[in-house]
């Protein structure tokens, strides 16, 4: 289009693109300096109770601030760190022992749990399993960790309902938030989003056709894993 014989300025129609730009450049960053303080903390680089100071964080990695802020609320997020108020933000101490032990009660839980819900299922509740399935899949690509948090939470809710226990239902829910810093932790373990999704499909095979034994045993497996590939992420060897 022209106007008065001349060319339109195309800058109205650019800044989008150049916006979309500059947001995915500033995400980048973002995603690096994260990734960089969170392999640093795993390795022991960054040794528990470290202080994790923004303006010293910044200096040492090139980076503003800004990234620096957002990604330790997502270590925060995942529980790798820990804010006092009035004193900054600090490598958190990762207890391996509470981590098996929550673990190892939530294998047993789910596994009864897996085993009572085998014969229960309702047709529909066994077809929105498998919806699930496919939903929690769906979000490993591009990864959404939100969204797989919450069809995750239903999965596991519905077994749970289907169980025939509230007594059972509200322990599961007690050691589920329990676990929240190293079920987040989890999923930041390379390629456990995918190994987890083929685990739900190992339950929900088992459940939909009544194997009470399959289901208790893929349902305790499916923690069991978790602790160790957590263990193995900080270089310790537990035999769950």
């Amino acid at each position: 289009m022209t106007t008065n014989g001349q060319p339109q300025s195309s800058t109205t129609t650019d800044r989008p693109a150049q916006s979309n730009t500059i947001s995915q450049a500033y995400r980048s960053v973002q995603d690096i300096v994260f990734s960089t303080l969170k392999d640093e903390i795993l390795s022991g680089a960054l040794q528990p109770g470290a202080s994790l100071n923004t303006l010293e964080l910044s200096k040492r990695l090139g980076v503003s601030r800004t990234p620096i802020r957002e990604a330790l609320n997502r270590l925060e997020a995942i529980g790798l760190v820990d804010r006092e108020r009035h004193r900054g933000v600090f490598v958190r101490r990762i207890s391996m022992n509470e981590m098996v032990s929550v673990y190892c009660i939530r294998a047993a839980l789910f596994g009864i749990c897996s085993r009572l819900a085998a014969r229960r299922l309702t047709n529909a509740q066994k077809h929105r399993l498998f919806e699930l399935c496919e939903k929690m899949e769906a979000c490993l690509h591009p990864y959404d960790y939100d969204k797989l948090l919450e069809y995750n939470a239903e999965f596991h809710g519905i077994i749970s309902e289907a169980s025939g226990s509230a007594d059972l239902k509200s322990l599961i829910e007690q050691y589920y938030h329990r676990s929240t810093q190293y079920r987040a932790l989890s999923l930041e373990l390379k390629g456990r989003g995918y190994e987890a999704c083929r685990e739900h499909r190992q339950i929900v095979e088992a459940l939909t056709t009544g194997d009470p034994e399959a289901a208790e045993y893929y349902s305790r497996e499916h923690y069991f894993t978790t602790a160790r590939r957590i263990a193995e992420l900080l270089g310790i060897e537990i035999d769950v």
